[in-house]
């Protein structure tokens, strides 16, 4: 009991260094029942590094940091991870860094470190969080592709072939959100693509400063490809998260007729685009033909929350938004209802149940 209470007090890294020990440590972190709500695997240049995150609790724990080295050194020592024995050493981070250690191990052993870690995360973690990829490089492309059960991914790289986008979604066909920070390359998406068929795609760039519409996203470092056309007239899944882009207003007119008429959309919840700052579009003349109503009180709710399990990575703000302000519209044959906010920097989209 003693020294379950002091391993409780010590944060994730420390208690994953501490699993390391030996089986019997493990067995003691075990019996903490630690229950993230998802575990993030992050990919860098030469390193992966782990994070837990816990509903209601923006802050990421940090719990694993793996580098790969290309030689072998006379102070790495055999350690058991996940079962499997692997040469690493453990080396203390520099102070302003977020982890305080790393563990080195070789480059050449990456597919049975990485099979390790997993299986390890599994034993420490055994209430089956979400798992989620996030990628700042693409350098060991095949190697991610060891992680089993992925629900969400990050992209955040210079270029991304649209093929191997598809790639990745053959590998992970149940996956639930991804999430784009990279220029697109090689084929044009179609509506027969996976990507535009998934329930959560985002879509981000580059801003010129840091005045951001809270609602949708945080900022970012990369500038995507978007022909806007390509994406929001072939996307097929539930919520279309697009910043900084500058879109075509008629475009987004097609979507309401289409939705409206029943043509297209039909498993739509969510739509949102931001244009970049000090980038104004006119919409007022392409929305003229629809009959947009104001909210009369009674035909749908005040406030919605959408699903956190998708949207959380596509925006920072789901819960209890307020669309007292926002114009109603109605499908075709006393269909669903629909909410849109209209201004020329963003619009908001959103279909009730």
């Amino acid at each position: 009991m003693v020294q379950l209470e002091i391993l409780k007090q010590l944060e994730l890294q420390e208690v994953f260094l501490l699993s390391l020990c030996s089986e019997k440590m493990k067995r003691a972190v075990q019996c903490l029942n630690m229950k993230p709500a998802n575990l993030m695997y992050f990919f860098l240049e030469n390193r992966v590094e782990v994070f837990a995150g816990y509903d209601n609790n923006p802050i990421d724990h940090h719990v694993a940091n793996l580098k790969f080295v290309p030689d072998p050194n006379d102070e790495m020592k055999p350690m058991k991870l996940g079962g499997n024995t692997i040469s690493c050493r453990c080396v203390k981070e520099a102070p302003e860094n977020e982890f305080s250690h790393a563990l080195h191990t070789l480059g050449v052993d990456i597919i049975i470190v990485l099979e390790s870690l997993q299986r390890h995360m599994k034993d420490l973690f055994r209430f089956k969080p979400r798992v989620q990829l996030e990628l700042a490089s693409l350098h060991f492309i095949n190697m991610y592709r060891l992680i089993d059960d992925v629900a969400d991914t990050s992209f955040d790289v210079d270029e991304l072939d649209t093929e191997e986008l598809e790639n990745h979604l053959t590998i992970y066909p149940v996956q639930d959100s991804v999430h784009l920070k990279a220029k697109l390359t090689g084929p044009l998406l179609t509506s027969d693509s996976k990507l535009c068929s998934i329930k959560g795609l985002g879509f981000q760039r580059t801003r010129d400063d840091g005045v951001i519409d809270p609602f949708i996203l945080n900022e970012t470092h990369q500038n995507p490809r978007l022909h806007f056309s390509e994406v929001i007239n072939n996307f097929g899944g539930e919520y279309l998260v697009l910043v900084g882009i500058v879109y075509n207003i008629n475009d987004w007119a097609q979507l309401i007729r289409r939705w409206k008429s029943k043509q297209a959309y039909q498993n739509l919840k969510f739509i949102a685009t931001t244009v970049p700052t000090g980038v104004s579009i006119m919409f007022e003349h392409a929305m003229q033909q629809f009959d947009f109503v104001e909210w009369d009180g009674q035909r749908r709710p005040r406030t919605v929350t959408l699903d956190p399990k998708i949207i959380n990575l596509l925006s920072n703000a789901f819960e209890n938004i307020d669309c007292s302000k926002w114009m109603d519209i109605q499908q075709d044959g006393d269909g669903k209802w629909a909410s849109i906010m209209l201004s020329e920097t963003s619009i908001r989209f959103l279909v009730w149940d």
